[in-house]
C-alpha cells in the first residue's frame, strides 16, 4: 500500500492554502493508496514531520507552502537520509525559484492539474554547515536589505519588491572581507555581496548562473565586485533584459566544497528566503538527493513522460 504525507502552511501565499489544500489531497488520492494531510502550527513542524515520514516508510511527502515551508521539509527529508522517497511541491510563496528551475506551473490550481501528468527529475541539493538549502545562500547588503520587505510590498509587487530593495541598498552598500576555500584553492576577497545558486533562478531573475542545472553536481559561486552605484545602474537594462551579469559586476565560478570565513564586519546569511547559519559557512554539494515529483506545464507544451508510482 502507497503512503503520502501532504504538509500544508496556512499561512503562506497571503493565507491562500485553505483554497488549495482539498483540491491537493483529492489529486494524492488518485496517485496514492492512503494520503494523510497535517497543518503545520509553527517553525519546524513541516522538518519534523518530513523526517518521520521518511523514517517511517512514506512513499512520498508532498507540501505546499512558500520557500520557507519548501525548505523545511527538504531539511526534514535529508535528516533521513532516504534519497529514494518522492518529494512534490506546491508553490505559495513570491518567488518560487525551484519551482521556476523545474519550468513547473506556479499557479498553485496549474501545478496541481499537472500532477496528473507530472514526472520524476533528481535535483541537487546543498548542505551548509549543519543545515541544507534547495536554491541559494547569499551574505551581504542584498540579503540584509530584502529581510526588510514587508508582505504588503510582496503582495503588490511580486518579486520585483526585492530587486527594487536591493537595487536602494545599493547607493549606501558596504563590503566586507571574505576568506573563500573551494576545489581550486584559496581566495580572499573584498565583496558587498556573495551568493551560492544551485539553481538558473535567483530571485526569479536568471542573469547570475544561467547555465546551471538543478542536477549538475555544482554549487555555483557568484563574488560581486566593488562597484559603484552608478556601474550597477548602467548594467540595469541588460540585466533586466535577461542578459546574463558582465564579469566586470560578478565572478562566477563552481565548486563541490567550499568554506567561507567572514575576516572583518558582522554579517548574516539568507537561506532560501530565510535567516541562515552562522559564518564560517562549511558547504557541500549532495547531488541529485531529491527525486522531485514535478507537475507538467500547461497543454501548449512538449508531454512529459508518467513516472508516477500507482496504485496496486
Amino acid at each position: 500500500m502507497s503512503r503520502c504525507l501532504l504538509i500544508v502552511n496556512p499561512t503562506a501565499g497571503r493565507e491562500r492554502a485553505k483554497y488549495f489544500k482539498e483540491p491537493l489531497k483529492n489529486q494524492l488520492d488518485t496517485m496514492y493508496d492512503d494520503v494523510e494531510m497535517r497543518i503545520t502550527t509553527g517553525p519546524g513542524d513541516a522538518t519534523d514531520w518530513a523526517r518521520e515520514a521518511s523514517l517511517t516508510g512514506f512513499d512520498a511527502v508532498f507540501c505546499m507552502g512558500g520557500d520557507g515551508t519548501l525548505n523545511e521539509t527538504v531539511n526534514g527529508l535529508a535528516l533521513a537520509g532516504r534519497s529514494s522517497i518522492t518529494f512534490g511541491f506546491i508553490p505559495l510563496g513570491t518567488v518560487n525559484d525551484l519551482g521556476r528551475a523545474l519550468s513547473m506551473p506556479l499557479h498553485p490550481e496549474a501545478a496541481i492539474a499537472g500532477l496528473k501528468n507530472a514526472h520524476i527529475q533528481r535535483v541537487d541539493i546543498a548542505r551548509a554547515n549543519n543545515r541544507y538549502f534547495v536554491n541559494t545562500i547569499a551574505a551581504g547588503f542584498m540579503p540584509e536589505a530584502v529581510s526588510h520587505v514587508s508582505i504588503e510590498q510582496k503582495t503588490r509587487l511580486g518579486p520585483l519588491a526585492y530587486f527594487l530593495t536591493g537595487l536602494k541598498a545599493l547607493q549606501n552598500h558596504e563590503t566586507y572581507l571574505f576568506k573563500i576555500e573551494n576545489d581550486n584553492g584559496v581566495y580572499i576577497h573584498r565583496s558587498p555581496l556573495i551568493v551560492i545558486m544551485l539553481t538558473n533562478s535567483v530571485g526569479s531573475f536568471r542573469n547570475l548562473a544561467p547555465a546551471a542545472q538543478v542536477d549538475d553536481g555544482k554549487l555555483w559561486v557568484g563574488v560581486f565586485k566593488d562597484c559603484s552605484y552608478l556601474d550597477m545602474i548602467k548594467a540595469i537594462p541588460e540585466f533586466l533584459a535577461g542578459s546574463p551579469l558582465s564579469s566586470e559586476y560578478m565572478n562566477l565560478s563552481t565548486t563541490t566544497h567550499l568554506k567561507i570565513t567572514l575576516i572583518d564586519g558582522t554579517l548574516t546569511t539568507n537561506m532560501d528566503g530565510d535567516k541562515g547559519p552562522d559564518f564560517p559557512l562549511d558547504l557541500e554539494i549532495l547531488p541529485s538527493f531529491l527525486n522531485v515529483c514535478v507537475p507538467s506545464a500547461p497543454p501548449s507544451s512538449l508531454p512529459l513522460v508518467h513516472l508516477l508510482p500507482h496504485k496496486g
